[in-house]
């Protein structure tokens, strides 16, 4: 059965209906506005029009699905449906191109770890291998039957060996469930010439065998335009709203002109490969099973030491917003670090002939650290200067993600509100470190010589109270 979608003009009707209905009931442009909040359709209400009246806004095609093309239509009508203005927007295709080699089979891949242990006392000497073997048997079930019962002479003495001068005893290897068991082959209780005895783990994996010719894919996400839609809110006309609404389009929020305003980003794709083959940490308390026995990563899913696979992301980079006029002239910029991570947010706050407008946006430092910075313009409508009168770069680590045992550097914010303290807290809500930050200090030093591998969350507390939080790889 063939399915036909609504065409722009369908839900252009639909909507109309809709709001002819609602106009009969209500007979004011504004309360269909109240009426129809949180319905899919955007509005732009009459209070930001040059004529008082209410209007919506309608895009044919907002993400670029029908044609993959790279802009899209957005048309603004009035309650009658009478056109008032149309728009047309740049869309982005981010996308992840993959390539891989071919397999041509696939292999077991061992991994052998010795665990030398304690010395025993009293066996007979090496020369005497018998005698030996069998003391070393007998010590070997006394010192395991309680702790698993089904252990016999007569198993550990099938099970043993000699191998030159050392002895070897195959034992259960549910006695050792643990630590990367799911790979865990084999289990040899040894004793060397030396009297010494230990340990010897074999574990095992099936890996495919990397060796054809590349080939190349690519997987297209979701398609983004550059148009923005900021929250504004109007100081002096409080409403429904709490004061504001996310408004995409305006005649008299940013000037009284007759001419709409909108804000867009300035972005452009970019290039960030991925080594690591997946920009997901998961949240591990362990060290990566294959990749420590097998060598096995993203990148080498053979652990044979060379690439077999790679990714390329192409992402979003923003570089900035910008208010722009509908004839393309650029009122106001608000300019963003060029290693600006995601997409930036900008909400504004108008009050008689001002703006305020506040950013937010993550980054990367020089040093690579993570950094979030909330930065406050106030905008003179009459001269259309966006100055910037207060700029806070949040609490960020580095190195990020870390390494057991390399200290982790926490800079705080500058301002203070009173005694500082940060705390570590593992994933399962465990407080593991609690360290006192000494007044007037830029940043700390935090060890992490103690810390298991996984997720940590570093709080900065101010009088008693969390203020800021990071999130800490450590591996």
């Amino acid at each position: 059965m063939k399915i036909s979608l609504p065409t722009p003009a369908d839900r252009t009707r639909a909507l109309l209906a809709v709001c002819t209905a609602l106009c009969a009931l209500c007979g004011n442009s504004q309360t269909v506005v109240k009426e129809m909040d949180g319905a899919n359709t955007r509005f732009i209400p009459g209070c930001y029009m040059k004529s008082g009246e209410a209007a919506i806004y309608f895009s044919e095609d907002e993400y670029g699905y029908s044609d993959g093309g790279t802009c899209y239509e957005a048309q603004i009508f009035d309650f009658n449906l009478n056109p008032l203005k149309s728009f047309y927007f740049q869309i982005f295709h981010p996308h992840t191109v993959r390539e891989a080699r071919a397999t041509s089979g696939v292999r077991e891949k061992t991994r052998v770890i010795e665990d030398a242990r304690n010395m025993i006392s009293g066996l007979p000497p090496v020369s005497t291998m018998n005698d030996r073997k069998t003391e070393f048997i007998n010590w070997v079930f006394e010192s395991n039957r309680y702790l698993d019962p089904t252990i016999t002479l007569e198993g550990l003495t099938a099970g043993c060996t000699v191998e030159g001068t050392t002895v070897y005893i195959t034992m259960p290897t549910t006695q050792h469930i643990g630590e990367y068991s799911e790979y865990l082959k084999s289990v040899r209780i040894y004793l060397d010439e030396s009297d010494i005895f230990g340990y010897k783990f074999t574990y095992a994996i099936q890996v495919p065998v990397c060796d054809g010719e590349w080939t190349k894919s690519t997987w297209y996400d979701a398609p983004v335009s550059n148009f923005c839609t900021p929250r504004c809110n109007d100081v002096g006309k409080l409403n429904h709203w709490n004061g504001g609404v996310y408004l995409p389009f305006s005649q008299t929020f940013f000037n009284d002109d007759e001419k709409f305003e909108y804000v867009r980003y300035t972005a452009e794709l970019a290039e960030r490969k991925s080594n690591a083959g997946t920009d997901i940490i998961a949240p591990d308390s362990q060290p990566d099973a294959a990749e420590f026995l097998f060598g096995i990563t993203p990148t080498d899913r053979d652990g044979d030491g060379v690439e077999d696979f790679r990714q390329t992301y192409y992402g979003i980079h923003c570089t900035g917003i910008e208010v722009v006029s509908e004839d393309g002239d650029v009122i106001y910029s608000f300019p963003v670090p060029d290693n600006c991570e995601g997409k930036a947010s900008i909400e504004f706050f108008k009050s008689d002939s001002h703006i305020l407008a506040q950013a937010d946006f993550n980054w990367y430092d020089d040093e690579k650290g993570h950094m979030h910075t909330v930065r406050f313009y106030r905008i003179d409508k009459n001269s259309g200067v966006a100055k910037i009168i207060r700029e806070e770069n949040h609490m960020s680590a580095r190195p990020n993600p870390v390494s057991a045992g390399t200290p982790v550097e926490i800079s705080l914010p500058l301002q203070e509100k009173g005694p500082r303290t940060v705390t570590v807290t593992a994933m399962n809500g465990a407080q593991v470190l609690n360290h006192t930050v000494a007044p007037g200090t830029p940043s700390v030093s935090i060890p992490t010589g103690n810390l298991s591998p996984g997720i940590y969350l570093f709080t900065l507390t101010e009088n008693g109270k969390p203020a800021e939080t990071c999130k800490i790889i450590i591996r």
